[in-house]
């Protein structure tokens, strides 16, 4: 019984040969793999190799070749259907596939690669690709921030050990863009009729791009004025009602479809920038950029979120209601916006200075007004 050779215990390793072949093999965990060498000490060494990273939890690099782009992605499209990742709205597109937005750019140009040729090197080439593309800086950030995820959830998974540098682009200060009601209306005739009930909803309300994009007419409660969103749908999970206008609600009456997606828009880029510069509210230069169409400067959609903040802000709802309406969960980020110009504060001096007429004596103002 002592001469017989013990059961070598899972996880152990072992060194053999195949018949027809003059090279070792290892086998580690069930796994068995090639050493490509006919010499023992070589396989030995490449078999302790092996163990030790089983034992640190370290994949091989044969693993980490075999993890491609399409993993990871599907992985972090999981965890957004799963309800684990906030920050973007999943997408169904024509075929059933579900995406998410700016995801298309990043398919392009990993689509087939091993994760372990995501390196800095190859993510400054696209970078150079995007800008080349005609994207703003704050566009190529989330593009690089959605592939990041990917690699963050796959090291959490224990699918990779390390994760590149990052070469995030210098973005410019916040926006402050705003839409008067004089503007908006210029903009609301420019815009083709199938785009107006959409724009309008998003100018009233303050909702986000991609949450109106998911509303169904189920959501749609006409008699009530109201619409419902569900916490799926929306960017923080917090469910919330969005009252709406009388102009709106007319619209959505006329409607003769009444199933599906309320607001089955698309792309509506093009559309969008044409009508601003019909407006007045921006500007393009012709160039080879973004498919031939040049540049735009101008008005963007999330303008009108910030227009629908200040607009409430302005008419006297409470901060609150407006918080509750447009969905911000911080008051940190709601004064991000910057609500206030030069005509809110004259505004509140105009307030400020009539209180003060009813309560200072007659000789004081008069002198005032003779000054």
């Amino acid at each position: 019984m002592d001469n017989e050779k013990k059961k070598r215990e899972r996880g152990e390793g072992g060194l053999f040969t195949i018949k027809g072949s003059a090279n070792w093999y290892i086998k580690v965990d069930g796994k068995r793999i090639a050493t490509g060498t006919p010499i023992k000490a070589v396989a030995i060494k490449k078999l302790q190799e092996r163990m030790g990273r089983v034992s640190l939890g370290i994949q091989s690099p044969e693993e980490l070749r075999k993890l491609r782009y399409e993993q990871v992605r599907d992985s972090l499209l999981a965890e957004y259907r799963n309800g684990k990742q906030r920050g973007h709205s999943l997408v169904t597109k024509a075929d059933g596939t579900e995406t998410i937005w700016g995801l298309n750019h990043l398919d392009k140009f990993f689509a087939g690669r091993s994760v372990v040729q995501i390196t800095t090197d190859l993510l400054r080439e696209f970078v150079a690709l995007r800008k080349k593309q005609g994207a703003s800086h704050g566009t190529v950030n989330r593009n690089m921030g959605l592939l990041r995820r990917m690699l963050h959830l796959a090291r959490k998974e224990d699918k990779l050990q390390r994760i590149p540098h990052f070469p995030m682009l210098e973005e410019s200060a916040p926006r402050n863009g705003f839409v008067n009601d004089n503007q908006f209306k210029k903009l609301l005739v420019a815009l083709p009729v199938r785009l107006r009930p959409f724009v309008l909803f998003l100018y009233t309300t303050g909702c986000r791009t991609g949450e109106a994009k998911q509303i169904t007419w189920e959501q749609v409660h006409l008699d009530e004025r109201v619409i419902r969103l569900a916490g799926t749908q929306t960017k923080n999970a917090t469910p919330r009602t969005l009252p709406l206008v009388d102009m709106l609600v007319t619209m959505l009456r006329k409607q003769k479809k009444k199933k599906g997606l309320l607001f089955p828009v698309g792309n509506f880029r093009k559309a969008w920038t044409s009508a601003c510069i019909k407006a007045g509210l921006g500007t393009r230069v012709k160039g080879k950029e973004n498919g031939n169409y040049g540049t735009y400067d101008g008005l963007i959609p999330h303008d009108l979120r910030r227009s629908a903040v200040r607009n409430m802000i302005r008419v006297g709802v409470s901060q609150t209601v407006a918080m509750s309406i447009s969905g911000h969960k911080t008051i940190a980020v709601f004064q991000r916006y910057d609500i206030t110009d030069e005509r809110d504060r004259q505004a509140a001096m105009t307030r400020v200075g009539s209180s003060l007429g009813q309560v200072l004596p007659a000789h004081l103002l008069k002198a005032a007004k003779s000054a």
